[in-house]
């Protein structure tokens, strides 16, 4: 990500009186992902429906949370944007309660206005203003790629100027507006929302540990490290730094990106100097343009898919199957056209792999593994391509395909950092865009179990984890604006498969037509009268909601089908991704076992 000047808005202010809704505040621990499931208090606002005017947008929710660090912001519209990239879509924030300072606005004084499609915002304070950029109120937002909803959290001690708070006081108003032709006020003109902080504490989370779960377990490190190198190597300013990293993490398999002077054997060179091969080890690796993998595990094949690399590697002893890996770095910023293109080559490769008599042809059962700096802060079409085959452009890359073996998705690895409750895996104080989740781990889950998993930021690990580990706080900014994202895997054990073939006790799920397309629909057939429970859980193991719960009554022997629409018990619809529905059955007869079974399936919305 490169330093793009930011754009001019103009916005004329209103002054009304207003009426207040409700004041209220809820501490919580937010896991900024882009995800939204851990939103599981009470909805600040619910703006009314077709009240946008001519722009398209309207906004259907506006929700806060707080900790002790930030204010989190919830926010949902009825269309997909790009939230940095063009749009009219602005925040302000009321932080003295004063309607006459600051910038007169919807019937508030707003002394913070932050325009996200400019990526820039203005701080008022004493009759003046000045230009803020989101370093100044260590702004963060995800997701990076089109959606309709986003969660930002903006920094509670911030001094936007360098001087003087932001937040002053307990409480604050406030607005959202799509500045435009009759655009969409969430709260409406005539109404304040008025948030006020909780100091109910959040306990912060507690570090990752870097050990791998069990020893046997096979680590996978994708980094941008665009600082390493230097021409003709390696840049010994650097590389002490490197060193830390990659002795800490102890790596089986590193994906490379922005390795464009140093060769694969200098490459393999410098990891053989951090961590020395033990007997029978060696450090193996290929390239193509700057993605360069090594490996512990023989390179038995390479190819080139665009510009990222694709190599085969001799993982059987470790995993029960060979690993199909591709190092990708897709194109930067606003080149969708050319990004979209790569996502959908790469996605015919291993559509092609999974076919008997292709140009690359790999057993059944071979894990496929996609890591690497997808620079995905466009489209969400993008995303989506590389999780479930869904290709764009079918009259040149081929036919839409379930990428993994067992006819579903592929797997995602979205991690906390080590300390925080963030998934960004890209930042850069300097620019004017904020941190992004940018860096990427997909994976066939049929086969392979996810252990640990964690994105690596030293500035913001504590003295005591740094020493734990023998790292310094400088170490990851100085190799790269990219964070090293870090994930364990292991073979999958019977008690870790998603689908209990036949079912268990007869018990079993399956996807119905129509998956996946603003709603999951799916079957669960029963041998025998019984209790049914359905329960969804996101990627990271957490409880959405409860669809159906055992004291529904007794459902007769036969198949059932049930929707999903994304809704939970509480809180905004759950976004496009994986999912996992488990069933468990309570068969009436007082002597049967209680039965169970879980299906990944996909919603897109």
């Amino acid at each position: 990500m490169r330093h793009r000047p930011p754009v001019a808005i103009v916005l004329a202010g209103v002054l009304l009186l207003a009426l207040p809704l409700r004041a209220g505040g809820e501490s919580a621990a937010i896991f900024l992902d882009g995800f939204f499931t851990d939103w599981t208090g009470a909805v600040e606002h619910l703006d009314p429906a077709a009240d946008s005017g001519t722009s398209g947008i309207d906004f259907r929710a506006l929700d806060l949370a707080n900790d002790g660090e930030y204010l989190f912001v919830r926010f949902e519209l009825t269309v997909p944007v790009g939230l940095q990239e063009a749009n009219n879509l602005e925040l302000y924030l009321d932080t003295d309660m004063n309607a006459g300072t600051g910038l007169a606005v919807g019937g508030i004084g707003a002394e913070l206005l932050w325009q996200f499609g400019a990526r820039t915002g203005r701080f008022y304070r004493l009759g003046s203003s000045v230009q803020i950029f989101q370093d100044d109120i260590r702004l963060r937002e995800l997701p990076s790629v089109t959606s309709p909803e986003f969660e930002i959290a903006i920094g509670r001690n911030v001094r936007p100027d360098g001087v003087n708070l932001l937040f002053t006081g307990n409480s604050m108003r406030v607005l959202v507006h799509d500045v435009g032709t009759n655009g969409d006020y969430a709260p409406n003109i005539g109404t304040t929302l008025t948030y006020s902080f909780d100091a109910t504490p959040v306990s912060p989370p507690a570090p990752t540990s870097f050990a791998r779960v069990t020893p046997t377990d096979v680590r996978i490190v994708t980094w941008n490290a665009r600082d390493l190198e230097a021409p003709g190597g390696f840049n010994p300013g650097v590389t002490p730094s490197a060193d830390r990293v990659f002795s800490a993490l102890d790596p089986d398999i590193v994906c490379f990106q922005e390795i464009y002077n140093a060769t694969p054997a200098q490459t393999a060179a410098l990891l053989e100097s951090f961590l020395p091969s033990g007997a029978g080890e060696a450090w193996y690796a290929a390239e193509v343009n700057d993605c360069i993998v090594v490996s512990r595990f023989p390179i038995v094949s390479q190819w080139a898919i665009d510009l990222n690399l694709a190599v085969l590697l001799d993982a059987d002893a470790a995993l029960g199957h060979d690993i199909l890996l591709v190092d990708a770095h897709l194109p930067c910023c606003t080149n969708n056209a050319g990004r979209q293109a790569e996502a959908d080559n790469i996605m015919r490769f291993f559509r092609d792999a999974m076919t008997a008599g292709g140009t690359v042809t790999v057993p059944s059962g071979t894990h496929f593994m996609l890591a690497g700096d997808m620079n995905l802060v466009g489209f969400a079409q993008q995303l989506v391509t590389l999780l479930t085959g869904d290709i764009a452009d079918n009259a040149t890359y081929g036919p839409d395909f379930a990428p993994d073996w067992d006819g579903t998705a592929f797997g995602e690895v979205v991690s906390s950092q080590t300390e925080r409750r963030f998934a960004y895996t890209w930042r850069s104080d300097t620019s004017a865009f904020a941190p992004g989740r940018l860096d990427f781990i997909i994976y066939t889950d049929s086969g392979m179990h996810l252990e640990r998993h964690f994105s690596l930021y030293t500035p913001e690990m504590s003295a005591a984890q740094l020493s734990l580990y023998g790292l310094q706080a400088n170490d990851v900014t100085t190799v790269s604006d990219h964070l090293p994202h870090v994930a364990d895997f292991r073979p999958l054990r019977t008690s870790d498969v998603d689908d209990v073939a036949g079912g268990e006790g007869g018990l079993q799920i399956t996807a119905a037509a129509g998956s996946g397309r603003g709603a999951v629909r799916f079957a669960v057939a029963l041998a025998e009268p019984a209790r049914l429970r359905l329960e969804v859980f996101d990627v990271r193991g957490t409880l959405v909601t409860t669809l159906r719960d055992d004291d529904a009554g007794v459902l007769p022997a036969g198949s059932h089908r049930f929707v999903w629409d994304g809704s939970r018990a509480a809180g905004p619809r759950a976004p496009s991704g994986a999912y996992f529905v488990r069933a468990i059955a309570s068969p009436t007869r007082a002597e049967a076992a209680i039965q169970a079974a879980t299906k990944k399936l996909l919603l897109i919305r």
